[in-house]
């Protein structure tokens, strides 16, 4: 079965080159991909939220916080939520 699929993109200051975000949810497990430029990360967690956390981990706490704070991120949460449904 192929779990739903969320993707979008990102600005932060904090980020040398836009973030690119995928996020997908299984039945107990989240993964998110980070793309940045030429560096890519994933992480894995039982929310959507902690696999991203996960995935963002390597880009250091000021780029993780300001993803995290990003406006953008209420969208990115609406698109999880539907893609659920």
């Amino acid at each position: 079965m192929n779990a739903p699929l969320v993707e979008f993109e990102l600005r932060v200051a904090t980020a040398g080159h836009p973030l690119r975000i995928r996020i997908r949810e299984f039945d107990a497990r989240a993964a998110a991909f980070v793309d940045c430029g030429p560096a890519s990360t994933s992480g894995l967690g039982g929310t959507a939220r902690e696999a991203l956390v996960a995935a963002l981990g390597p880009f250091g706490a000021r780029t993780s916080t300001a993803v995290m704070a990003a406006p953008e991120m209420f969208a990115a949460s609406a698109m999880v939520l539907e893609a659920r449904a």
